[in-house]
């Protein structure tokens, strides 16, 4: 695509946000249109009749205008929060209570009594609509941009390590819309590349560099010769050109929402709140697994008898297997599982090299102990559904690190044993990211992440995202 032809940043992001403004309005129209059916349609609940009055669609159409107004000034649109992670719904559902709470504080004053159907039909079906719209569009996205189309051009400034760092993260997210498309290193690698990025220019000349790839963003990692000074001065470079300063600081894998910066003094300051690993978050979050488990147990029962008689008369041997796993602050528990090796797979274990790379975990993608039935189940992730015991039971979480053997725990350094901080999960950040494919790095990386920044909002796309990858079945073996 040619640098005259290509849509720049600022052009899809206009569009993309056009798009979702006719998208909310269509939204919220069948929203109130479907209250209104249901109110005609339930008499026997009491409220008062003439779900079509004048007055009813009036007030329908104002509340319609002020809930996609305050969609606007939430800023569930800015394109800083569209594409990916969990910001963009956190606003939708924060933005969507305020107005009612907004709402009702009106009715109160005002002594206006809204018919129950109205509103019970309304806020929920309203929120997952939109919900589901928004992830509709963000799957639009992701297809667009795996087609190199509407995402970031950028180049990156900073040391070697630094960038090799960014560069790897981007391409493992592509989701977030950044196509890297050169580097400027800093220091004696000035005329290197790195990772297959061609070297552009140097940091003196940011702007002719970024104008020689048709960059829409320079991203500043941490250097020494990217000081503060560096960056006002590339801004004043950059003034009235279509291109945007990302600065990405040495906060390695710490969430935005534990950021917040505080001018002092014409310095910004970066604020970094403490994990929450106590609190009401932490009883939301016992509420979801507990609920959440016996739901999933009571509607997976007719699975559960069934994946019982598949591995019991298919192979000798018992239909479960109980394995000794390390959960919060240290304590073992036994972890359930389908059994899908033959009896005595753990005295074969001497006999068997991995081939994973993973130098902690053993994984073998073609283990000679898995039974025929037990490769359908791990690669469909049946096997683990017995967890959900261990949920119930407080031993685990539907979302969190993965559950740690004791000789694993025992090797561990002082940073990886904050994962044992919470509960271990049925499901985490490493079931949605590679599974069996990740080396023993990246996988105490993302659990590392999650143990300082879980969120309950978080933990429910977590959830949403494993269905997919267990479908899909990409690392399990």
């Amino acid at each position: 695509m040619s640098s005259a032809s290509r849509e720049t940043g600022a052009g899809w992001q206009r569009r993309y946000g056009s798009i979702l403004v006719l998208s909310d309005f269509i939204v919220l129209t069948w929203v109130f249109v479907t209250a209104h059916i249901v109110w005609a349609s339930k008499p026997h609940w009491d409220d008062p009749s003439g779900a079509y009055e004048t007055k009813w669609l009036a007030t329908s159409i104002i509340t319609l205008g002020m809930w996609h107004l305050v969609l606007t000034l939430a800023g569930t649109r800015d394109p800083r929060v569209l594409g990916g992670g969990a910001e963009e719904y956190k606003r939708v559902l924060n933005s969507t209570l305020v107005m009612f709470s907004f709402l009702a504080f009106i009715s109160y004053v005002a002594a206006i009594s809204p018919p129950r159907t109205y509103v019970v039909v309304a806020l929920p079906f309203g929120l997952l609509m939109l919900a589901l719209s928004r992830w509709a569009w963000r799957q639009w996205l992701q297809v667009q941009r795996q087609s190199g189309r509407m995402t970031h051009r950028a180049i990156v400034v900073g040391n070697r390590e630094s960038v090799e760092h960014l560069a790897a993260v981007l391409g493992r997210h592509e989701g977030f819309g950044y196509q890297l498309v050169g580097v400027c290193l800093t220091g004696p690698d000035a005329n290197d590349g790195v990772s297959g990025l061609p070297a552009v220019g140097n940091v003196d000349a940011l702007r002719a560099a970024a104008a020689s790839v048709d960059a829409d963003a320079v991203i500043v990692t941490s250097s020494d010769a990217t000081h503060p000074d560096m960056v006002r001065r590339l801004g004043w470079d950059l003034e009235g050109h279509d291109i945007e300063i990302i600065v990405a600081p040495s906060l390695a894998n710490i969430a935005g929402p534990r950021v917040h910066i505080r001018p002092v003094a014409g310095l910004p300051l970066l604020h970094v709140e403490k994990p929450a690993y106590r609190g009401g978050a932490r009883w939301a979050k016992g509420t979801l697994d507990r609920v959440g488990g016996w739901t999933l147990l009571l509607i997976g029962s007719p699975i559960f008898i069934a994946v019982a008689i598949a591995v019991k008369v298919s192979s000798p041997g018992g239909v479960f297997f109980v394995q000794e796993r390390v959960g919060r602050d240290g304590k073992t528990f036994g972890m359930i599982k389908f059994r899908t090796m033959v009896d005595g797979a753990d005295e074969m274990l001497d006999e068997l090299t991995p081939d994973t790379g993973n130098a902690v975990m053993f994984k073998m993608r073609d283990d000679p102990r898995v039974t025929r039935v037990g490769k359908f189940l791990r690669r469909f992730s049946l096997d683990e559904l017995p967890q959900l015991v261990n949920v119930v039971k407080g031993d685990m979480s539907l979302v969190g690190p993965r559950p740690p053997l004791v000789s694993e725990v025992s090797g561990y350094a002082a940073d990886a044993r904050r994962r044992l901080l919470v509960r271990p999960g049925i499901t985490g950040p490493w079931q949605i990211s590679g599974r069996s494919d990740l080396n023993w790095e990246e996988t105490m990386r993302l659990d590392l992440y999650y143990v300082e920044n879980w969120s309950i909002v978080g933990d429910i796309l977590i959830l949403w995202k494993t269905f997919r990858a267990v479908v899909r079945a990409h690392g399990a073996y």
